[in-house]
């Protein structure tokens, strides 16, 4: 077969042309899949984004903020509620006595007294019911020594008296009778006597018949300036004339102040300076007669 030269030549062509297209093409179709931002500067860094959940789970730390002191403390808030008041009780020792005769009720009521107090009127510390005889004779006999020139029928024994012994046999100078005209007076100085004080006080109670000793009070919210709550008495009379105390007991009873005051009332048997008043005998009271 013979070959035309016209054939060879157009195929030569042909071959230039489709090697210059795919020379051109290639190119276009390599920036195409390319990336549409320019490649970074190699001194510039690439900036990255942390995906919402790796946040989540790993929030970034920051450091808590410093608190600068101010030149000036802050003011205290005022209080939203009203504190709340504790009230006050006091209770002394008390070792009981009954009386060892018919008008020793204040007798008894000083032995207790100095008792309490550590003032030794006897030798022994235990007393026997013939020891109580014997230290609430002397006692009586002072009282009447010292009765300011009542008699017995008139007073038995008289405030003053009984005060003038306390302070004899205690050896002290505080001990005073001042009548106190109303039950809120007496009060006060029966809850400044206890609790400020820690001393018993001898009352007068009946209208004037009978001495008792307060051991103890609550003091309400107004404290010692206001008569108290409640009171605890030791009665010399509760077990009699030299009766036998019951085992377990102390003598010793507790009443609210308006049970104690139907008791402890004004003095109508008796006259003097505490005629129509209420009756005491406490330390810190002028002592009157």
């Amino acid at each position: 077969m013979t070959h035309r030269p016209g054939s060879r030549l157009a195929l030569a062509s042909a071959v230039a042309l489709a090697a210059a297209l795919i020379a051109v093409f290639a190119p276009w179709e390599a920036r195409a899949s390319a990336p549409a931002t320019a490649p970074a500067a190699p001194d510039q860094a690439v900036p990255h984004s942390r995906a919402a959940s790796v946040l989540a789970t790993h929030p970034v730390t920051t450091a808590p903020p410093v608190v600068q002191p101010t030149a000036t403390p802050l003011p205290t808030p005022t209080l939203a509620t009203v504190p709340l008041v504790t009230l006050s009780e006091a209770q002394l020792d008390i070792t009981y006595h009954s009386q060892q005769g018919g008008d020793w009720c204040d007798p008894a009521d000083i032995e207790m007294w100095l008792q309490a107090d550590g003032v030794p009127v006897i030798e022994s510390d235990d007393y026997s019911v013939s020891e109580d005889y014997t230290v609430q004779q002397l006692f009586w006999n002072y009282e009447l020594l010292n009765n300011d020139g009542y008699t017995v029928s008139q007073w038995n024994a008289s405030p003053y008296a009984v005060a003038l012994t306390l302070d004899h046999f205690g050896r002290w100078d505080d001990i005073g009778d001042a009548p106190q005209p109303t039950a809120e007076a007496a009060g006060e100085v029966i809850s400044y006597s206890l609790d400020i004080l820690q001393q018993p006080v001898i009352v007068m109670v009946g209208g004037g018949v009978h001495y008792v000793l307060v051991t103890g009070v609550t003091l309400s919210a107004a404290g010692a300036a206001a008569p108290p709550l409640t009171v605890t008495v030791d009665d010399p009379e509760a077990y009699g004339v030299g009766a036998v105390l019951p085992a377990g007991s102390n003598a010793t009873e507790t009443m609210s102040w308006a049970d104690f005051t139907d008791w402890y009332t004004p003095n109508v048997n008796h006259g003097g300076v505490w005629a129509d008043q209420y009756v005491l005998i406490a330390a810190g009271i002028p002592l009157v007669k």
